[in-house]
């Protein structure tokens, strides 16, 4: 049975039963769930309906849903199993049947619907735990079904499923299948802890369905409540079904990738069946290509930071194993057309953006190929110094330094070493590897009061209803409370003005008074419809079910909403001026200005930045009518209404319109008219990724404000480079003298930078130019190349001195001489550090100035894009 007829056998199973068939639910979840980047379970997306947070679609749901975990993605390629992206199956029950109505229906589908073997199938349920009972009523149903007691074990902590510390949660059962003791560890199969079977960790007994079953409610204080309505939600993968079903040891060697690999090993010259490397790299190369297929799709763009950093370390990953067996790039847009032909029927949103998502695909390979070849010759550099110390060992920094800068997965480092005799310092690796996760715990811990946030509003068993489009001053009730740490205080309104932050634009601010008490609104969560406030207490105390007024600050409020409009006025005049391709890839919206990102290959001209500018402006002057309104995602998509690449609507979705100028579909506060927008002013233009560009800019008040502030700067400035043109004059004819910056050629120096948009790039050796003469030297260069940044390395007295400078235009670019200097000084083993126009360093290592140019090169022509 083929993947597509496993899929269509389940879904149809559970519809024939009276299940509401669910779409495939975005990668990306909706802000209900600030605990998880990705979507990582079939149930995640039904969350709220498990929470009471809102009403499922039926009492009984099926559906089949993308995941994608990275918890494994380090193993992927070394296993017959692991995955990164996978789907799963699930049928879901909101207090209407339990445990009777789960156990029978996973056992028809299983043995009458796949027609898999009774006698091969085991069970596991909840052996129970102080102050849990054990599931003897799951145990009971399995034995009626006629699985004998031998083949149903009892576990432990694994088999109690919950959502958190506290809220839903229960015992689970799962259901394996026994492949034979070819598959196996050589035990025989029983139920004790030496035996081999459900509780072995070899591949022999492969788990391939999980019935969870919500019957308790967990408190605060631990202590588990029955729930009134207990709920079912299972989960089964469509790549395990299919192994099984295929009869075939691994997911690897099912149909949903036997395509995908077939096509790799035509390009390549590699075979599967030659195991090693090469099997490695297919496995690699088939997971990440439909995991970086389905991760752009649903709009997450390659960076350095949370989903991004997911999808480049995927790419980066499936790019280095493919090199490793051939591969050439560009090959990455090919393996994607690969998985839309595959799996394109099943998911039409891969059709739907492929031209989008290649080009994203396209751009961060191109990046990576350059970064590749520099962090190879680095590593070549390093086997060649740990081979002439006559060392075993790569060292841990060094296999970290490759992974963490240039993206080398570890794996690759070691195969490499590994061609010369030599091995990786993995427990050096492993320690720094958790040093970065505890860094990265350490900064995710101010999301914590947004969990507690969500747990409140949750708790608080209403949705507060939102009338701040309207209403800016209201009475209301203060339905709930709940103290924070550090003075602040969790309030949730029945009637709220204030807008929770969302969609770009950030919370209201503003008060909330009762008889006694006054508090300042000073932040705002939003879930999916509800909302909770964080306020200030500043006198008396809050008493919950009190009637009270809540007011926004308007005068926070109107500048966030011109801002807000602007950006709309923003994203179309680019797309007019760059064409379609100008998509919205992110937006900050605050009172003081606001912040665009959108997809475009190249710096902007700075005609082009003054023809948008114009022609916002001249939309502002028109004083075009702005209106709001509510309609179905399909007749906003006939209206050609704009909706963000990646994001999912709801059948009913708000149209904000700019009469006769743009349709963007839109949570936000507006603006009647574009006139109130006031002055529209660009900021910058710079770099934030490959292929995406970002724009700051400032409205009505800010930018009248600025356009004061530059006409009496111009009269300054003026002064100040008249000053500047007399110190390089003196700098010049000193430069004749013999000494210092004159050692140098500059002219040659000036014809080897390289350009990167509308920056120029010199990193480069300076001689035994002294430390005091490289800022001289740096000002003739940057003189002559005019936006650009320089980085110069000079040594004597076995010292390195290091000078990095960056012109206003490169530091708008997003360059930084202290990251760059940060980043190399450690290379010559020194340190330093500075601003983003300058930064210095000394070191110990002459003979390693070299690479530290090569690193800062790699590191430049990253971060600017080219």
């Amino acid at each position: 049975m083929e993947s597509h007829r496993i899929r269509a056998s389940f879904r149809d199973f559970f519809a024939d039963r009276d299940h509401v068939v669910v779409p495939s639910a975005s990668l990306v979840p909706p802000s209900l769930d600030p605990s998880v980047l990705l979507t990582t379970a079939g149930m995640q997306p039904f969350k709220p309906y498990f929470l009471g947070l809102e009403t499922p679609p039926g009492p009984r749901a099926t559906s089949i849903q993308k995941c994608f975990r990275t918890t494994d993605i380090e193993v992927v390629g070394k296993t017959a199993r692991h995955l990164t992206f996978f789907e799963m199956m699930g049928n879901f029950s909101f207090g209407d049947y339990f445990k009777a109505g789960a156990v029978s229906y996973a056992w028809e589908l299983v043995t009458e619907g796949w027609g898999i073997d009774p006698t091969r199938v085991w069970i596991t349920v909840y052996e129970g735990a102080p102050g849990v009972p054990a599931d003897e009523e799951a145990e009971e149903l399995w034995l009626a079904t006629g699985i004998p007691a031998e083949r149903i074990v009892r576990l432990g902590e694994d088999n109690f499923w919950k959502a958190g510390p506290t809220g839903p949660c229960g015992p689970c059962s799962e259901l394996f299948y026994d492949r034979g003791p070819a598959q196996g560890c050589g035990k025989p199969l029983g139920k004790g802890p030496d035996d081999c079977g459900p509780q072995c960790d070899c591949d022999r007994v492969l788990e391939f369905w999980n019935l969870v079953f919500m019957q308790y409610d967990r408190g605060g204080d631990g202590q588990l409540t029955p729930l009134p309505k207990p709920s079912i939600d299972t989960g089964s993968g469509v790549e395990r079904v299919s192994a099984l079903l295929q009869g075939v040891h691994s997911v690897y060697e099912t149909d949903g990738f036997r395509k995908i690999i077939a096509a790799v090993e035509g390009w390549s010259g590699a075979r599967y069946a030659d195991g090693g490397v090469a099997e490695r790299a297919l496995r690699v190369l088939s997971d990440h290509g439909r995991g970086m297929a389905f991760l752009a799709t649903d709009g997450v763009l390659p960076s350095n930071e949370m989903r991004g950093y997911i999808l480049r370390r995927a790419i980066r990953r499936a790019v280095s194993h493919g090199h490793r067996i051939g591969l050439q790039s560009p090959f990455l847009t090919r393996l994607h057309a690969v998985v839309v032909d595959e799996l394109g029927e099943a998911y039409p949103d891969l059709v739907r953006n492929a031209a989008d998502v290649a080009d994203v695909l396209a751009t961060e390979e191109e990046r990576f190929a350059r970064t590749l070849e520099t962090g190879t010759a680095i590593l070549d550099d390093v086997i060649a110094r740990t081979v002439a110390a006559g060392q075993a060992e790569v060292p841990a920094d060094e296999a970290f330094r490759l992974h963490d800068t240039f993206g080398f997965p570890i794996e690759v480092t070691a195969e490499i070493a590994a061609e010369h005799g030599l091995a990786i310092d993995e427990a050096g690796f492993a320690v720094r590897m958790d040093d970065q996760r505890r860094r990265a715990r350490d900064a995710a811990k101010g999301g914590k009061e947004r969990e507690v946030a969500a747990t409140f509003a949750r708790e608080a068993g209403f949705r507060s209803e939102f009338v701040g489009y309207a209403e800016l001053d209201v009475e209301t009730i203060a339905e709930s409370v709940q103290e924070l740490d550090g003075g602040r205080v969790l309030l949730k309104l029945r009637r709220s003005p204030f807008y929770a932050e969302g969609g770009g634009q950030v919370s209201d601010h503003g008060v909330v008074e009762g008889e006694s008490w006054r508090a300042a609104v000073v932040d705002g969560y939003r879930f999916d419809g509800d909302q909770a406030l964080v306020v200030v207490l500043e006198h008396g105390t809050i008493r919950a079910g009190e009637r009270v007024r809540a007011s926004v600050a308007a005068e926070r409020r109107r500048p966030i909403q011109a801002n807000h409009t602007g950006t709309h006025l923003l994203h179309r005049a680019l797309r007019e001026t760059l064409g379609d391709h100008a998509h919205q890839r992110g937006s900050a919206v605050r009172p003081d200005k606001l912040r665009f990102d959108f997809s475009h290959p190249r710096p902007m001209t700075a005609e082009e930045i003054a023809a948008v500018e114009d022609r916002v402006n001249e939309v502002v002057v028109a004083g075009l009518p702005v209106h709001t309104f509510e309609t179905t995602q399909d007749a906003a998509r006939e209206l050609g209404a704009t909706m963000l690449f990646g994001e999912k609507y709801g059948d009913v979705v708000r149209v904000v319109e700019v009469v006769g100028f743009s349709r963007e579909l839109c949570g936000g506060t507006h603006l009647r008219s574009t006139a109130e927008t006031g002055p529209f002013k660009i900021l910058s233009e710079s770099s934030v990724g490959q292929g995406v560009r970002r724009i700051e800019a400032v409205t009505g008040g800010v930018a009248l404000a600025l356009l004061r502030d530059g006409e009496r700067a111009a009269a300054a400035t003026v002064v100040q480079l008249r000053e500047r043109v007399r110190e390089l004059e003196k700098l010049a004819r000193a430069s004749g003298s013999g000494t210092g910056a004159g050692v140098v050629d500059v002219s040659a120096l000036v014809a080897s930078a390289t350009e990167h948009g509308a920056v120029k790039v010199l990193a480069a050796s300076a001689g035994e130019t002294p430390a005091d003469d490289l800022l001289t030297l740096s000002d003739q260069l940057r003189s002559r190349l005019g936006a650009s940044v320089v980085v110069l390395a000079s040594t004597g007295g076995g010292r390195v001195h290091l000078l990095a400078t960056a012109t206003p235009e490169a530091v708008s670019a997003g360059v930084s001489a202290g990251e760059v200097i940060g980043l190399i000084a450690p290379i010559v083993g020194g340190g330093g550090g500075g601003r983003p126009a300058m930064a210095r360093a000394g070191g110990k290592d002459p003979g390693r100035v070299d690479e530290a140019l090569l690193a800062a090169r790699a590191h430049l022509a990253e971060r600017l894009g080219g």
